[in-house]
């Protein structure tokens, strides 16, 4: 061969090789391109996509490793968020048996998903540490014991879960408190006993045994009678709350002095002694709340002057807020037979005055009435809730 043709042959041949690597490094180019933007879907975590775009690409590049073991990827990472979501849409639910098969799909190459499980896991312990609070402020003890044994089912055994657990079990079997007695005394009786009996222990001064109160001026409505009916209102709410009620009378045809009735309230061994009355006055503008307790000079119950004071406060202020009657005041008095013979804190309510005709018929009325009853309660509670 001339020497011409031989270097015109080697010229076409590399240029041949030059043509075809140039292809051969353009579709790699190209390619690894491609490859970015599916790792650019994968850190976005649009593993949904991802999947659908590897797959594509795979499709026209089945020979490459790189890109199956990045499709691989991207199908693992897609099923462990999935099931992720599932777990989520159960706990709303409240269904944690399938919460936890749900999160046994999170694949341990998926780190966040990892991260997430350990967090969604949390939230399910504090769901169940939360319901089992709620039952234990209610007292429920045996449905809270129940409600942690089924998360130890579930999950087994969880330090926080078996604190709570104690806790349930020391309330459950703490002894009970015994309840706090109030008596009650509705004031006066329907047949007055104007026999004498004395003002207080060793006392000369003496008064009426007892009298059967006043009576309002418009709906002529007796004081005895409204004095029981109060009564009896408030001894059922606060039964309600959990006191012990004990009543000194249950209907009008008693014969009992005041100072028998504060005996019986001494001996019943009450905590707190309330005698309800209502109240009369010359002036019939006179009107508002007023509750009476024993001053410190008292000569008989001097020492119980504190207690039956605050006592008369919390009320007065109860009844004043609920009612929105006029506010008297909490007063103190020491010529009341039934205080001077107390031997507990005690104070006498005057609900409001039977002499003002508004204020008569305001007594009278259902809708009154249960807020003065709502205002002594509060007051109750309060007094107790200070000790």
């Amino acid at each position: 061969m001339k020497r011409k043709q031989k270097i015109f042959l080697m010229v076409f041949i590399l240029s041949l090789a030059v043509l075809f690597t140039g292809c051969k490094s353009s579709s790699r180019e190209a390619f690894n391109t491609k490859m970015k933007e599916g790792e650019v879907l994968l850190q976005a975590e649009k593993y949904e996509e991802a999947v659908e775009y590897f797959e594509a690409l795979y499709n026209e590049n089945s020979d490459s490793i790189t890109l199956m073991e990045k499709l691989e990827y991207a199908i693992v990472l897609e099923a462990s968020r999935t099931a992720l979501k599932k777990a989520e849409a159960y706990l709303e639910k409240e269904n944690y048996a399938e919460v936890l098969k749900s999160l046994e799909g999170v694949h341990q190459e998926d780190e966040k998903g990892v991260l997430l499980k350990e967090a969604l896991l949390e939230d399910m312990k504090k769901e169940f540490l939360t319901k089992g609070k709620t039952l234990l402020e209610k007292e429920a003890f045996d449905e809270a014991l129940a409600l942690l044994k089924e998360y130890e089912r579930l999950r087994g055994e969880d330090s926080d879960i078996l604190v709570l657990h104690e806790t349930i079990l020391e309330e459950k079997n703490k002894p009970e408190e015994p309840k706090k007695l109030i008596v009650l005394n509705a004031g006066h009786q329907k047949v007055q006993d104007k026999n004498q009996e004395p003002l207080g222990p060793g006392s000369s001064e003496t008064k009426n045994r007892v009298t059967s109160g006043t009576r309002g001026v418009a709906t002529g409505i007796y004081e005895y009678e409204l004095n029981l009916l109060m009564a009896e209102k408030l001894e059922k709410r606060l039964l309600e709350e959990g006191f012990q009620v004990k009543m000194v009378r249950t209907s009008h045809e008693v014969s009992l002095s005041n100072k028998e009735r504060a005996e019986m309230a001494n001996a019943w061994g009450a905590d707190l002694y309330i005698s309800i009355h209502a109240n009369g006055s010359e002036n019939s503008k006179k009107r508002g709340i007023l509750t009476i307790y024993p001053s410190k000079d008292n000569p008989y119950v001097s020492h119980l002057s504190d207690e039956s004071r605050r006592i008369s406060e919390l009320l007065h202020d109860a009844m004043v807020e609920k009612t929105g009657a006029s506010p008297v005041g909490a007063v103190p008095m020491d010529h009341m037979v039934s205080l001077n013979w107390s031997e507990v804190p005690a104070t006498i309510i005057e609900m409001g005055y039977m002499s003002n005709r508004e204020e008569d018929v305001l007594l009278s009325e259902e809708a009154y009435q249960a807020k003065l009853v709502e205002g002594m309660v509060e007051g109750i509670k309060a007094y107790f809730s200070l000790e």
